[in-house]
């Protein structure tokens, strides 16, 4: 009985984002005592929602996923790529039922630390709940931690990162947003205040932003969808350059390297189209919908909810901000290649969605020169940090693969400094 319920825990509402935010919904609109035609459209479009913004997401990672794949063949690269997913699933085939009961305790003690201190956050990006708690259980299961205490160290570890991070992410966030309706769920929250703090020092002129709308050149490239797929198309012909000649054929089942960076580009500029539409529809939705379990159940609560919420309040600096993240990566690379380091090879789809997120903040606060500056530096550092990562993972067989995000790494030094310092009481 246990296992069944551990295994739809972790397989069913944790592991679909669109049940659980769809719950929650439902949730906030029964406590609203709202009509049943409101219940039904409420639920049914937050679900639909956020699946649209994995619909989305799919496509716009099967074109990021064959644009490193022409990089790594191009430079002939072999090191560890950073992607949280894969390095989950290794976890889960060890450690399962512990990542679940992780979770259920995070879960716990998280409500509670929003219902009682003034970190009103609920966080509600469930796959990021997951890779945490696998992060989490890989550590304390390494250091001969039994699974009661696992999951008591686990749960309130992970229920401290929940309520922090939306915490630590949300004075940039705001700035954004415009308000306090929600905040940021999502393990890079440590990037966002770095991208904000360097923003920060640079100011947007109102005169730049004057002749920004006066330019009439730049018409063609105001709609931002038509930037993101020129933007894409560049990149991935840039990158096709570097390939020894007829590697881009085989790769592609014979398609010329122009007609794959036509295809590739229409993919990922159509599967931004369709993650902005799934964020205004879950959006419009969940957070109406929120405020009856803020009044009833955590008075003041606001939810956290996955970076892509933020793309929509400036899509092309999401997409400059990804790819001056990915060319802070690769500055990160060379760098490791000189000295001789393990290898990390930048991600390109934590940089998309981190570095995109990071690029809206740095680029709201501090315009063109503080994305440029911002993107870049945080590029770099979500690049160079799972370095110290890596070690901590390696007994456990995590070889060529660890975590993606920089909130990641940063708990994972920190948790396993403090084992190190307990055993040696």
């Amino acid at each position: 009985m246990t296992a069944n319920a551990v295994q739809w825990l972790n397989k069913g509402l944790i592991g679909e984002p669109a049940l659980m935010l769809g719950l929650i919904a439902l949730i906030g609109l029964l406590l609203q005592k709202q009509p049943l035609q409101k219940l039904l459209s409420g639920t049914i479009k937050t679900m639909l929602g956020v699946k649209l913004v994995q619909i989305g997401a799919n496509e716009t990672g099967a074109s990021l996923s064959n644009m490193s794949a022409v990089i790594q063949n191009g430079f002939q690269i072999i090191g560890i790529i950073p992607h949280s997913e894969t390095t989950t699933a290794m976890t889960q085939i060890n450690f399962g039922e512990e990542m679940a009961l992780i979770m259920l305790i995070g879960m716990i003690v998280h409500l509670a630390i929003a219902r009682f201190t003034p970190a009103k956050y609920i966080f509600m990006a469930g796959h990021h709940m997951l890779f945490m708690s696998a992060l989490l259980a890989a550590l304390l299961m390494s250091s001969n931690f039994s699974t009661l205490q696992t999951m008591l160290i686990g749960g309130t570890v992970l229920a401290v990162c929940m309520s922090s991070a939306p915490l630590i992410a949300q004075p940039y966030a705001r700035k954004v947003i415009g308000n306090n309706s929600f905040g940021l769920g999502h393990f890079n929250s440590l990037g966002y205040l770095l991208s904000g703090l360097i923003a920060s020092l640079f100011k947007p002129g109102e005169r730049q932003q004057k002749e920004v709308k006066k330019n009439k050149l730049i018409v063609l490239f105001q709609d931002h969808m038509v930037v993101i797929f020129i933007f894409t198309f560049v990149l991935f012909m840039i990158a096709s350059l570097f390939v020894p000649k007829g590697s881009i054929e085989n790769m592609f089942a014979g398609q010329h390297f122009i007609i794959v960076s036509l295809i590739q580009a229409t993919w990922f500029a159509a599967g931004c189209y369709i993650v902005l539409a799934g964020v205004r529809m879950m959006l419009a939705e969940i957070v109406p919908a929120f405020k009856g379990i803020a009044d009833r159940i955590v008075p003041g609560a606001i939810p956290a909810l996955d970076c892509p919420v933020l793309f929509s309040y400036a899509p092309l600096a999401a997409v400059t901000g990804f790819l001056l993240s990915f060319i802070g990566g690769l500055l990160a690379m060379a760098m490791m290649m000189q000295l001789q380091y393990t290898v990390i090879i930048p991600g390109v789809i934590p940089n998309f969605f981190s570095g995109g997120a990071a690029g809206v903040i740095a680029y709201k606060i501090g315009g063109r020169k503080g994305l440029v500056v911002a993107s870049i530096i945080h590029g770099f550092v979500l690049t160079l940090l799972p370095v110290f990562l890596v070690p901590l993972l390696s007994n456990i067989g995590y070889l060529r693969t660890t975590f993606a995000d920089i909130d990641y790494s940063a708990v994972g030094i920190i948790v396993n400094a403090v084992l190190d310092w307990l055993q040696h009481f």
